[in-house]
């Protein structure tokens, strides 16, 4: 008996151990960062592709006799016999090439490369080694029967066998050509006239050369005769690698799908389990002693309904007859006493019900993650670009917002009560669905901590803002752009910018500011900064432009009544007063919020506000999400013009030089880090130079340019093609002979350049670029395309 109670007790102590190492492993690969699982993955495929090719090439048919002696000559032994034994019976030679398919894939998932330029030249040795199968199986065929191994596997015969059957030899050799054709055609985008073109450039050239240009269909039709010349001529004076600038005045096309949303999703911090909320009986109790004690003070009546939320619970009391609404809101803190609670907010009453609503925290709180609201059914089906994830309701319902309907929002609460946190999670929200062609931003931070992360995104229109005379000037600039819109829209003869853009092919963006610390700016210029912002605020939501303010200051000296009237939709986090409540929402109650996104929101058209807990998101995914899309652009800028453009992408977003390109006049050492990144670069993969990456890198226009920036003028609105900006009589700036100089040595004439070499803003380098235009040194707006400088270096006066 204790023998058998022994190796029972043996057998289940090795089956929890055997259960304890599948967990720790599962665990422990689960844990695993996507990079390092494709790393193992892709060091499997090498091994497993080592394996099979040992495996084949030691394949013999006599180890079939040696089996029952467990004796075989294949250095995969049995299972490697077993292994190539079927696959050369049922493949035949050609499983030789899908063999190399698993170190492809080992190499691309090992280096982390796009998967998907590698799908297509999988198919196609998959469907070449079909063809051959078939190939080698018809007659007539070379006498290779003497090879010890089948050369078509059987796939490969039972096909030949039904073509044969059906269509004879001719046929079947006719249906195999058709099919390769066809192959070749659809996975290497082949055709006809690139055949064509091929043997015109064999005749011209003596060799074959294929050219690939992706241009948008739309936009630009080039006949693939022009094409090819352009290639050779290319070709000719491409000896040593150079590099061509690219222009980001035309918005590289970065397209939304879902592979691009799964990427987004996976940078953000997944919610915990949900635990189990407040026990019933809990929730009977409290409404139990909540009734007491209004008993207590004389007010009579009873819980009707309890709503619980992620933070607070919700029990509606009905007062007896005869009981004002005014004795109940009166005992909000005697209730948080008997309550054992920091803070209890009285709705007096619920809307469009006959209770008061007590508004008791949890005694633990959950947290909303915007994780949760962006993969929610209501803000996927939300078809707006401008749809945001604001929190949960008091009942744990997702609540949305659209702010082309607010149409502008006001943000206001204390130090550390999530308004910057808000912030985040609404320029997340946009991310997530509009691409730069949809939404362009301009974010102005005076406080430098929060929107420079940033910076990287290609949806801005200028790098953050932080200087607040710099700010104020692109205010006034956005006004202009307003004026402009609204003038071409009466040109087309639509009130809005949803029928311009049904009309026009063209579609103009939503434009969205956002001010992160309004209180800096009304220091400097109130009385300019209120009449700009109202006048944007009146007449700005027909043409797409919609304004964020955020203050953790609501004075009325900051939220001024004319700014406040024209802020219909606002959102109150804790304050420290009724004032700074009232400041904000016109009513009390945003002094009784808990902090740490605890928020009323009072949308528009609405007397009563919404209590909601806003969403959480980190800086480190508010980073990380910057770094996805700055990649994603940088990618696109730099294709097609220096090879492994997404390494090199990634490379820059790894050392932070987005920044330095965006903000170089600002940053000290700016050029020093992009020469020792550009050697670094120039060094690793030793294809291009070191001074062609510095030119690059210096004369990189980052941010895709409003068509509204080459409109305005100083006298207001200008048609197209009038003389911009500045005019003789003026003057010219003082840097202008510096602007000249710059512009003819370099033959390149960029906002950007001139900021760098001049150590000056945005709007006084593309001043400087309008006077240059006016005294003909350098040639007009051409769309897409850089300016053209008009005066060689041997002009120099």
């Amino acid at each position: 008996f204790l023998r058998y109670f022994l190796i029972f007790i043996g057998g289940v102590a090795g089956a929890f151990l055997l259960f304890l190492a599948i967990t720790g492993f599962w665990k422990g690969l689960s844990k695993l960062k996507k990079e390092k699982l494709y790393e193992i993955v892709g060091i499997l495929f090498f091994l497993i592709f080592i394996f099979l090719l040992i495996s084949l090439f030691s394949f013999r048919t006599s180890d079939i006799e040696n089996l029952p002696a467990g004796k075989v000559y294949n250095w995969g032994g049995v299972a490697g016999f077993y292994i190539s034994n079927w696959s050369l019976q049922y493949i035949g030679i050609p499983i030789f090439l899908l063999v190399l398919l698993l170190p492809l894939w080992g190499f691309f998932l090992f280096r982390q490369k796009e998967l998907e330029r590698i799908v297509k030249p999988s198919a196609l040795i998959v469907f070449l080694s079909y063809w051959l199968n078939i190939l080698w199986a018809l007659p007539p065929l070379i006498n290779i029967t003497k090879i010890p191994i089948p050369v078509s596997g059987l796939i490969g015969k039972g096909s030949a066998n039904f073509l044969l059957k059906f269509t004879g030899t001719i046929g079947a050799y006719i249906i195999l050509f058709l099919f390769l054709v066809v192959i070749l055609f659809i996975f290497t985008g082949l055709s006809f006239s690139h055949l064509k073109i091929g043997f015109k450039k064999i005749k011209i050239k003596g060799k074959k050369k294929f050219v690939k240009e992706k241009v948008k269909r739309e936009e630009e039709k080039i006949s693939a005769e022009e094409v090819t010349e352009q290639a050779d001529e290319e070709s000719v004076k491409k000896e040593p690698p150079k590099v061509t600038i690219r222009s980001s005045e035309e918005i590289i096309k970065i397209e939304i799908d879902d592979r691009f949303k799964q990427d987004f999703l996976e940078l953000l911090d997944d919610p915990p389990p949900s635990e189990p909320g407040i026990d019933e009986s809990e929730l009977k109790a409290n409404a139990k002693r909540l009734v007491e004690k209004l008993a207590d003070f004389g007010i009579s009546g009873n819980v009707t309904s309890i709503g619980t939320g992620p933070v607070i619970t919700r029990y509606e009391f009905e007062p007896g007859p005869g009981i004002k609404v005014s004795r109940i809101s009166n005992l909000a803190n005697d209730l948080a006493l008997a309550m054992k609670a920091p803070k209890i907010r009285i709705v007096a009453p619920v809307p469009g019900k006959g209770t008061v609503g007590i508004e008791v925290p949890n005694r633990k709180r959950q947290n909303v993650y915007i994780k949760e609201l962006l993969m929610s059914e209501e803000f996927n089906k939300s078809s707006s670009f401008l749809t945001i994830g604001l929190g949960k309701d008091i009942a744990g319902d997702t609540v949305l917002a659209d702010i082309a309907r607010m149409p502008h929002l006001l943000i206001a609460g204390a130090t550390g009560s999530g308004k910057s946190v808000c912030i985040n999670s609404i320029i997340a929200s946009i991310l997530y669905k509009a691409e730069p062609r949809d939404v362009r931003f301009i974010m102005i931070d005076p406080k430098r901590l929060e929107l420079p992360v940033y910076n990287g995104i290609p949806h801005l229109i200028f790098p953050v803002l932080t200087e607040s005379k710099e700010a104020i000037l692109i205010l006034k600039q956005v006004l202009k752009w307003m004026e402009i819109r609204y003038k071409e829209f009466a040109k087309v003869g639509v009130r809005d910018i949803e029928g311009y853009n049904e009309k026009i092919e063209k579609k103009k963006p939503y434009i969205l500011v956002i001010v992160d610390e309004l209180a800096d700016l009304m220091i400097q210029a109130s009385g300019e900064i209120e009449s700009t912002l109202t006048r944007l605020a009146q007449m700005s939501r027909a043409v797409g432009i919609h304004l964020i303010l955020a203050t953790q200051r609501p004075s009325v000296d900051v939220i001024t009544g004319l700014i406040k009237a024209n802020f219909p939709a606002r959102i109150a986090f804790q304050v420290a007063s009724m004032t700074d409540s009232r400041t904000i929402l016109d009513m009390i109650g945003a002094e009784k919020l808990l902090g740490r996104g605890d928020m009323l929101f009072l949308p528009p058209g609405k007397g009563t506000p919404v209590r909601l807990h806003g969403a959480y998101i980190s800086t480190d995914e508010a980073k990380n999400i910057a770094n996805l899309w700055a990649e994603l652009h940088l990618n696109g800028l730099l294709k097609n013009q220096i090879e492994e453009s997404s390494e090199i992408a990634h490379e820059m977003i790894d050392s932070n030089l987005v920044e330095t390109i965006v903000n170089g006049n600002k940053i000290p050492g700016a050029a020093e880090r992009i020469a020792g990144f550009s050697e670094r670069i120039a060094e690793k993969y030793n294809k291009i130079e070191q001074e062609e990456l510095i030119k690059l890198f210096e004369n990189l226009e980052y941010y895709p340019l409003l068509e509204e920036q080459h409109f305005f003028g100083r006298k207001g609105i200008l048609e197209p093609g009038e003389p911009s900006q500045v005019s003789r009589e003026e003057g010219f700036d003082e840097f202008f002979d510096e602007a000249k100089e710059i512009v003819i040595r370099y033959q390149q004439a960029s906002v950007s350049l001139l900021q760098r070499k001049l150590k000056v803003g945005y709007a006084r380098a593309g001043r400087l670029i309008d006077q240059l235009e006016t005294a003909g040194i350098v040639g007009p707006f051409e769309g897409s395309k850089a300016r053209k400088v008009l005066v060689g270096r041997e002009n120099t006066e």
